[in-house]
């Protein structure tokens, strides 16, 4: 199930129709984060029409972003889409040259919700709420309508089904320390969110120790998210502490001796979102692709590509990537504000 925030508290006293009509208005004037109303797609896309162009910078890998690109064109015709793709730290960079010659492209930016949020920090993405954003539970949108998940990756811990029994595989983190598994893990070299989020739902001072117990298992450091798992598939190490859930799944369908363990307890997932930029030249046609990328038909595209999409009306396949998890957004807040100290503490315990 997704995390879902407190339920608000609502009056048991009905207001008189005539309050609630003002209301209504004055929200829809002095709030631009409200929901947009029934004609507000058909001015947004009288718009788009005008300016006939849509540029994306875009995270996601090349045959994706086209494939995005390709179904909504498919949709509205009259908008020529054009991609730079990208890591998303390379996409963010090229942005932020541009920006500062006062140049700008980028109608959608779109990478892993940490250079989004950067982007917002700066001041340098608009605010727009799709309808289609609705369905979005609390903590996977902002609260102030400046991104929106597009696709989640829950991390877990992947093993070698060869070299590990499933009644053996450990069930939680804590089950990592247990003296068996000395030497036989292994965990990605900059896994700072990871360590931020975990010390978060652990509590800092339970966390540290954790995190110190665990280095002691002697981890084999490893660069990149796809090599760990690689390397557990091969029997180069037994598990992996940090990997991408999809990414094992995919393996595992393909044959590889790998799978992964269904926390019982939050699962921390990497968002990846969609945003706006505050400066974009054609953004009529951008709040058209958002909708379409948030939309059930956008969504269902994740499916295929075997992604996992952030709609909850939306089922990855197969369906056991979400179902029955407890997904704990790895939201950027508070991590960007202390992240030379994530990094610090990160490398003084693991990586000395």
């Amino acid at each position: 199930m997704l995390i879902l925030g407190p339920v608000m508290a609502y009056p048991t006293k009905l207001f008189a129709r005539s309050a609630v009509a003002l209301l209504f208005v004055m929200l829809a004037i002095g709030n631009d984060c409200v929901y947009g109303a029934a004609g507000d797609h058909e001015r947004i896309q009288e718009g788009a029409k005008r300016e006939g162009r849509l540029v994306l910078y875009m995270g996601m890998d090349t045959d994706e972003a086209n494939l995005y690109a390709k179904e909504f064109t498919r949709q509205y015709p009259f908008i020529k889409a054009e991609i730079f793709r990208s890591s998303g730290e390379k996409v963010q960079t090229r942005f932020l040259v541009e920006h500062r010659a006062n140049v700008h492209n980028a109608d959608v930016f779109q990478t892993s919700i940490v250079q989004v949020y950067q982007l917002k920090n700066a001041g340098l993405l608009s605010k727009y709420v799709s309808e289609e954003s609705r369905v979005y539970p609390e903590g996977f949108k902002d609260a102030q309508g400046y991104w929106t998940a597009f696709y989640l990756i829950p991390y877990v811990i992947g093993y070698n089904t060869r070299l590990v029994a499933a009644k053996d595989a450990p069930t939680s983190y804590e089950d990592l320390l247990q003296p068996k598994w000395k030497g036989e893990i292994g965990l990605e070299s900059q896994e700072y969110q990871w360590f931020y989020h975990l010390l978060q739902i652990m509590g800092k001072e339970k966390g540290f120790e954790y995190m110190n117990r665990l280095a002691g298992q002697h981890l084999q450091m490893r660069t990149g998210h796809s090599l760990l798992a690689d390397l557990v598939a091969a029997g180069e190490m037994k598990l992996a502490v940090a990997v991408y859930a999809n990414r094992v799944e995919r393996m595992k369908n393909s044959g590889a001796p790998v799978d992964w363990v269904r926390f019982k307890g939050p699962t921390i997932t990497v968002l990846n979102a969609i945003s706006i930029p505050e400066k974009a030249p054609h953004p009529n046609a951008a709040k058209l692709f958002v909708d379409f990328v948030l939309s059930k038909e956008g969504q269902n595209l994740l499916r295929g590509l075997r992604r996992i999409p952030a709609r909850p009306d939306v089922l990855p396949d197969p369906p056991t990537l979400t179902r029955g998890l407890n997904l704990y957004a790895a939201r950027p807040e508070g991590m960007i504000e202390s992240y030379n100290e994530t990094v610090a503490r990160f490398e003084e315990i693991f990586n000395k």
